[in-house]
């Protein structure tokens, strides 16, 4: 398994840059940048601050930061695409590419209504094949340079005129069945959250390589975010857990994938305890088939400290 933390926007770009070093120096594999990083995890979050989460782009950030930071992984988790035309995303990302030598990843989704249709004022509908069209232009152009597509959520025509680059790993957010097929017969693997161990284990990971078998794909990867917090106060953790995490609950696409865990809230999917605890519940997910933990952490300085260096351990032994 692959090790990488989730990285908040902070108060400014100069600590972005900061968690950056810092995990590459602890040894993580990856970083991962979500579109919306600037607030970071809250203590409480609502369906009235939902609208308040924006922060720095993420592609435009890492582009900038991979001119400072060398020597791990950088990827988003994830970039909308509804506001994002193929080739414009493309563009974007061919630049963060031309920029950073280092290896990254494009994680990519579909979002939620609330957002693309409260605050974009797009149609939030079809999602499954606005992403197989959405990946065939930008698999097109991110291979040949090129496309030539008419489909019935998207249109794209047009070339590179910038040299090709080698390949890098294109990653779809996806938890629904139809996602889940999408990801693995047109990108490179799947990314989640709000997805616990029953959820990995018995739907994500099979149904994942199923799709990219089908599709004469290599294996994909499945990165998984998870809520994680080394901690010797479960009963505390869980609490923080249930009130930074609580909006997700209410979210259709995450509201499925809890209610097909079990779980009631973000709490009963995040892995909380000491370290041999958590150690565990890690090891537990690498024999689910996840290949790439996106570690949010989340509790006061001191837990994210054990945390990190657990992660760093664990890292660093594989």
């Amino acid at each position: 398994m692959r090790f990488g933390i989730n990285i908040d926007g902070g108060s400014g770009f100069g600590e972005l840059l900061a968690k950056i070093r810092l995990a590459r120096d602890a040894g993580f594999d990856s970083a991962w940048l979500p579109q919306s990083p600037g607030g970071g995890p809250r203590n409480r979050s609502s369906r009235g601050r939902r609208h308040t989460l924006f922060g720095y782009d993420s592609l435009t950030a890492l582009a900038v930061a991979g001119q400072h930071v060398d020597g791990i992984e950088l990827g988003t988790n994830i970039v909308p695409t509804f506001p994002r035309h193929p080739m414009v995303l493309a563009e974007q990302a061919l630049t963060l590419r031309a920029t950073y030598p280092g290896p990254m990843v494009l994680g990519i989704g579909v979002s939620h209504r609330h957002a693309v249709e409260e605050q974009w004022g797009y149609r939030y509908d079809r999602t499954a094949l606005r992403m197989r069209e959405y990946l065939q232009v930008l698999n097109g152009l991110l291979r040949t340079g090129e496309v030539a597509f008419d489909g019935e959520t998207v249109t794209a025509h047009g070339s590179l005129t910038i040299p090709l680059p080698e390949p890098f790993p294109v990653l779809v957010a996806a938890l629904g069945a139809r996602m889940i097929d999408a990801a693995g017969e047109l990108s490179d693997g799947a990314i989640t959250w709000m997805a616990g161990h029953r959820t990995l284990a018995g739907h994500v990971a099979p149904r994942l390589a199923a799709a990219a078998a089908r599709a004469g794909r290599p294996a994909p990867r499945l990165v998984a975010m998870m809520p994680i917090c080394v901690t010797g106060d479960v009963a505390a953790a869980r609490e923080r857990a249930k009130r930074t995490y609580l909006i997700y609950r209410s979210l259709p696409n995450y509201r499925a994938v809890l209610d097909l865990e079990g779980a009631e809230d973000g709490a009963d999917i995040a892995l909380l305890g000491d370290e041999d605890t958590v150690a565990a519940q890690v090891k537990r997910l690498a024999e689910a088939g996840v290949t790439d933990l996106d570690a949010m952490l989340f509790g006061p300085a001191e837990e994210q400290a054990a945390t990190r260096a657990l992660l760093a351990d664990l890292a660093g032994s594989g």
